[in-house]
Parts: C-alpha cells; structure tokens; sequence
C-alpha cells in the first residue's frame, strides 16, 4: 500500500490539537448536548480534510468557482447585516458566514497575487486584491467587528509578504495614524455598548469587576489556579462551578489551563506553534506560486485566532469573539479549519511540482 506523499507532521499536530479540543468540550459542556454536537463536527471536518488532501487543490480552486462562492457569501452577508445578526439559521443547523469568509478571502489572495511577477507587490496586484477584500471585510465587520478586524489582518497580512515598497508602508502607517487620531472619538461613539465595555475593561478589569470586567477577571484566575499540573480533567472549580462564562467558546483555553496547568498549556501552544512553523516551512518549499501563497494565508489565519484567543485570557489584548481553533465550540469553526488543513496537505503532496 502506498501512502500519500502527505506532511505526517502536520496531520499529526492536528489530530492532537483535535483530541485535545474533544476532551476540554467535553469537560467545558459536562458531556452534553453541546458536546456530542461538537464530535458531530469533528467528524464531518476529518471527512472534508481527507476529502480535500485527496485531491489537486489547482483543479478545484478555480477562479470561476471561487468568483462563485464569493458572490454568494456577499449575498449572505448583506442579508445578515440588514437583518443584525451574524448567524445564518437554517433548518436544524447554524451557520457563521464570517468563519467561511476568512478561507474565501485567503483563496482570493492567493489567485490575485500567484500572478504578481515583481519583486515587490505592483499596484495592479494591490488593487485587485483591496477590491474583493474590503467588500468582504466591511460587510462581516457590519455585525462581527471582531471578525471584521481578523479579516483584515490577514489581508495585511497578505500585503506584508507580497512585498509593500516602504514608502507605501510608511504612508499606509501615517494614513492610518491620522485617522486613529481625527476619528478615534468618532470611532468609540459608534461602538456598540458591549464593544466599548470590552475595552474599559481591558483597560481596568478591577473597576468593573461585577460586570464588564468579570470576563477577564475569572479567565485570569482560572489560568493562575491551574499552577503546573493542573487540578485534572473536570476537576477545575471555575468550570465546574460555572463561575467561567462562555467556557465552551471564548474562554475555552481557560478551561484547558485551570484542569492541564502550565504543562497543558504549554503543549497546545507548542503544538500550535510547530503547526504554524510547518506551514510556513511548506510555503518556503511549495516551487507553485498558487500553493506558496495559500501557505502563508492559512498560516496567518492560524497565528491571529490563536494569537487573539490566548491573548485576551492572559490580558494581553481585550477579550475579542474569537474562537480558538479546535479547542473552542463551533462547527463553522471546526469545519472552516478542517478544511484549511486539508488543503495544506494537498498543497504538501506536490510540494515540488510546479503545476
């Protein structure tokens, strides 16, 4: 039997990451519902990910297919932003458009700039790129700004490996700096409550420590409590008390941190770290420019959800709807990565090949 020229490695941080996701909802959800559903998703997303390793990502990401999808989704999302809501609610099963959103932009980029042939990034390039980026970015920011703002880290993201001239980044830097300063009160007035009480209590969660700040507090205290071990799988009394809220979907590492310690901790993050690594590694080795740039946009997506997650439980960033890939609940979630490790093994089994 021969096995497909897939990176092992990368199937087997995920499955990790994946295991480590079934036992923290498990614990998070009490084996519930909400759990058995989750197990439902992972199920699904192993079946997309095989489904889509097995096969030659040039052939089925083409453009007018991906044209397609992108006019759907802006469909979908104007209806949810005239409706107020970020979900799409279908008989039996939610959708979030926004997670879908993100691999859409990332296919999108990669198809405008594997024909960028410059050194650095030509404005014909930039422009295209900008022009089906912000349709998306703008539309999932009008009811998720946190995904909004994820959306369009990965398209700068995009634009920093594609090869900005300095003198656009430094325009783009100062542009953006007058603009923070003329309109940032402008900019906080059009926040909606909840947003503003997110940045108050990053600020100083011990002021509001009732309400606004409670988040934090409770995910801080959570994290500390788990010392090196940990107090041992559904052992965690935030959890277990529920004095955590939202365990199973923001503050899912919290959860993973108070019953794992310091250890399990590290191992997530060491795991999300090589899985990152491995991609980028992979992006250097793809010899298709297609495949390079798909690389490094899943990658980027990767590094920001976890990077947003674990930051605003450890109060480095104010506590953001960013789901933690595998460990926190969400079929869209699941699914949406799933898929984005499937083409990463896809692009991994013609590494060398130039078409």
């Amino acid at each position: 039997m021969k096995w497909p020229r897939w990176s092992w490695s990368i199937l087997l941080i995920t499955f990790f990451l994946v295991l480590a996701g079934a036992l923290n909802q498990a614990s998070a959800t009490m084996g519930g519902m909400l759990f058995k559903k989750q197990l439902l998703w992972f199920g699904l997303g192993w079946v997309v990910l095989v489904a889509l390793a097995l096969s030659d990502y040039q052939k089925i990401l083409s453009v007018r297919l991906i044209f397609v999808i992108y006019l759907v989704l802006l469909v979908v999302l104007s209806f949810l932003a005239w409706k107020h809501t970020r979900w799409l609610h279908l008989p039996g099963v939610s959708i979030q458009p926004s997670e879908v959103a993100k691999l859409v932009l990332i296919v999108l980029a990669a198809l405008v700039l594997h024909r960028n042939e410059g050194e650095h990034l030509e404005l014909k390039s930039f422009l295209y790129l900008s022009a089906w980026a912000f349709p998306l970015i703008l539309l999932v920011a009008a009811t998720d700004l946190d995904q909004g703002g994820m959306l369009f880290l990965i398209y700068l993201s995009f634009l920093a490996v594609a090869g900005l001239p300095r003198r656009v980044v430094l325009a783009i830097l100062t542009l953006g700096l007058l603009v923070g300063l003329t309109c940032g009160p402008y900019f906080w007035k059009i926040l909606k409550p909840y947003q503003r009480a997110r940045v108050e209590a990053f600020l100083n969660p011990e002021a509001f420590a009732l309400d606004r700040g409670y988040q934090i507090l409770q995910a801080l205290i959570a994290v500390g409590s788990g010392g090196l071990k940990g107090f041992g799988y559904q052992e965690g009394l935030s959890s277990r008390l529920n004095y955590l809220p939202e365990k199973h979907t923001d503050l899912a590492f919290a959860v993973w941190a108070e019953e794992w310690g310091f250890i399990g901790s590290s191992l997530v993050v060491l795991a999300f770290f090589l899985l990152i690594y491995q991609m980028l590694s992979l992006a250097r080795e793809v010899r298709e420019p297609l495949g390079r740039y798909l690389c490094f946009g899943i990658a980027s997506m990767f590094f920001w959800e976890v990077f947003i997650n674990i930051g605003g439980i450890l109060h480095l960033l104010p506590v953001a709807s960013i789901p933690l890939p595998f460990l926190s609940y969400g079929g869209s979630s699941v699914l949406v990565n799933m898929a984005a490790i499937g083409l990463i093994l896809s692009i991994s089994r013609k590494r060398y090949a130039f078409r």
